[in-house]
């Protein structure tokens, strides 16, 4: 174990007793300003102290997650020391004269929080220095701290409460010694100064990783300077500090160990550049309306008097009236400062709109456009189209859902944005894709139709080519079967023509032998003509499915409606269940098959389902799907694995 995490539990565990002295201390002289005093150290010293061991603990080679702990420690002991004059003022006042000397010298160790603070800054976020010129900071920093403190001993300002009677032990430094602390002093905060502008430093130096750390940090930190200025602003309306400040300040306190240890540890939790540009912009929101409501309560008070009620509602109706246009505002201007990313995107996303309606441009540049703006190359949109499987691009490329984040329309997934890289945040893209969902609808809908218009075609042209080869095979069947048999039985009878009256032939055997093979003929015409359309059908389409299962070798449930069906309907229908049925005995390995015919709403629903083996799908060159396509129909199955295969079609029937 290094030496970091070492130091850094101890630094806890020191914590840990000092707030529970402290603990004890209120416990005993339970006044208002020990209160105060402990829920403050409470507040801020765990926290710092249990994240910045996690911290150090986790990235053991780091100083940063000793800093945490000192931030901690530092703030246990200045509420500690707040809290121990509480209580010599409660229980033992008679005490304090005796250990003015003690106050004196305590009196200005907070300034060791700022030093804990500015050290964090230095090394954050990887413990190491900026650079070689700033290793003599940590060293001098420190030492014109301790400078200033013992300078500060030496002050003629009377003590803070509960020690505003007692008198200070000693006098005013000489002018010798005072400038040296006065150097000191401006040392130590130009240095403190220094150690934030390192942060600035860091930044542009630094890679992606490293510019989101320190955007965490700023976002916990942009509390710190705002404190000073609402306390400002509170004592000039209302004579002192109020609570909005110390919330504020607080904030700052609590957020900048919790925003440190995500930063080391979780930097991706969320998208710190949206949070960052939201607070700035509810900042400066917040920090512009009460300066209105300052400038105009004073107007108004000396308009119509101090502490007029009509001056404050007038105030408050002005900052209420201007609050949505100037966040609005405010909001476009910071995002172009510190979410540029997210402002071109949208812009990009805007543009496209407008030049789509003017024709000006295709909505199938979306991609290009966003790739553009987000400055990430590798970025692809998929759309959800109908007959597909999974997501497909503008050019019908596949598209993998993994790590992509849905794009919604109505509560329904149309598309994904899929990012290249782990440079966008989830939630950016989210934005992104709330914004570009009617693009993405518009672009999905053309693709369904290009795709609708490609399989008309396709299936045209294999309706097309299957009429040929039918006709083919129907000429070859005609030639082979009842073509020779008739020729055949022509010659026959021109023989026996010839013959008839010279007694050679024997007649009446040529005439039976004639007979049998006009039936046989008569037969495979039959056939052919049956092979084109089942006579049955001039019964109905129930006669001719029922005669149809009657030869299958599997037990078939049917439930078929009796209505009269146009003959195109009734004759595609027939073929659909033929060719589904046909494929259940071949490949299904099947114990039962169901068959449903239902009519209503103008449409004819044929289902096929079975018990086999599953499996099954949709041959992109199949008859049956080309069929039902030609009607204008839908074909769809359903076959997973050992489940079973349901086939069914629906195709239009006017009622």
């Amino acid at each position: 174990m290094r030496w970091q995490p070492r130091l850094a539990l101890a630094a806890a565990l020191l914590t840990g007793a000092v707030l529970s002295c402290t603990v004890v201390l209120v416990a005993l002289a339970p006044v208002a300003g020990a209160f105060l005093n402990l829920a403050i150290g409470l507040a801020a010293a765990p926290a710092s102290a249990l994240l910045g061991v996690i911290v150090a603990r986790r990235r053991p080679g780091n100083l940063v997650g000793l800093m945490l702990t000192l931030v901690g420690l530092t703030t246990a002991v200045n509420a500690c020391r707040d809290v121990f004059w509480w209580y010599l003022a409660d229980r033992r006042p008679a005490a304090l004269p005796e250990l003015d000397w003690l106050a004196a010298v305590g009196d200005q160790s907070a300034v060791w929080i700022f030093v804990a603070v500015a050290l964090l800054l230095l090394y954050f976020p990887d413990g190491e220095l900026p650079g070689p010129w700033w290793r003599w900071v940590p060293p001098t920093l420190v030492a014109a701290a301790a400078a200033d403190h013992l300078g500060a001993s030496f002050d003629s300002l009377p003590f803070r409460a509960p020690l505003q009677d007692i008198p200070r032990p000693w006098g005013p430094l000489p002018l010798v010694l005072e400038v040296p602390a006065l150097a000191a002093f401006v040392l130590e905060l130009a240095l403190v100064l220094a150690c934030a502008a390192s942060l600035l430093v860091r930044f542009r130096r630094s890679d992606r990783l490293q510019r989101q750390q320190i955007k965490w940090l700023a976002l916990a930190g942009f509390a710190i300077p705002l404190y000073p200025l609402l306390c400002l602003v509170e004592i000039l309306l209302w004579g002192r500090p109020l609570w909005f400040s110390g919330a504020v300040g607080l904030a700052g306190l609590i957020g900048v160990p919790v925003a440190t240890t995500v930063a080391m540890l979780r930097h991706d939790l969320y998208d710190v550049d949206k949070a960052l540009a939201a607070t700035v912009t509810y900042g400066l929101v917040t920090t512009m309306l009460v300066g209105t409501y300052a400038v105009l309560s004073a107007v108004g008070g000396l308009v119509f008097g101090r502490g007029s009620e009509f001056a404050a509602a007038g105030a408050t109706a002005v900052c209420a009236i201007a609050l949505s246009p100037l966040r609005s505002r405010l909001q476009r201007v910071v995002d172009r400062r510190l979410y540029p990313i997210r402002r071109a995107a949208l812009a990009a996303i805007d543009a496209l709109s407008r030049e789509t309606r003017g024709g000006e441009a295709r909505p199938e540049q979306l991609q290009s456009r966003l790739r553009l703006a987000l400055r990430e190359p590798d970025l692809r949109i998929g759309f959800q189209v109908p007959g597909t499987a999974g997501y497909i691009d503008a050019d019908g490329a596949p598209v993998e859902p993994a790590g992509a984040v849905p794009v919604e329309l109505g509560g329904r997934t149309i598309g994904v944005l899929r990012p290249g890289s782990d440079a966008l945040r989830p939630e950016l893209l989210r934005q992104i894709a709330g914004a570009a969902a009617t693009l993405v609808e518009v672009i999905r809908l053309r693709l369904e139709v290009a795709q609708a218009l490609r399989e008309v075609e396709s299936s045209r042209a294999r309706l097309v080519q299957a009429g040929y080869t039918e006709r083919r095979r129907l000429e070859r069947d005609l030639h082979d079967g009842a073509q020779q048999r008739l020729a055949s039985l022509g010659m026959a009878f021109r023989l026996a023509q010839r013959h008839l009256g010279d007694g050679s032939v024997d007649v009446n055997a040529l005439l039976d032998q004639g007979v049998a093979e006009l039936g046989t003929a008569l037969a495979e015409l039959r056939k052919i003509a049956y092979g084109l359309r089942p006579g049955r059908l001039d019964d109905g389409l129930d006669a001719a499915l029922t005669e149809l299962v009657r030869t299958v070798p599997i037990a078939v449930e049917l439930d078929i409606c009796d209505d009269r069906l146009p003959d195109d309907v009734a004759t595609t229908a027939y073929y659909v269940v033929s060719e589904a049925i046909t494929n259940v005995v071949k490949h299904a390995t099947a114990d039962r098959i169901a068959l449903q015919v239902n009519r209503s709403n103008g449409r004819l629903t044929i289902s096929v389902s079975d018990d086999g083996c599953g499996g099954a799908a949709l041959s992109q060159r199949s008859g049956m799907a080309d069929r039902v396509a030609a009607l204008g129909g839908t074909l769809r199955v359903h076959s997973p694995t050992g489940a079973g295969t349901v086939v069914e079609a629906v195709l239009p029937c006017a009622s």
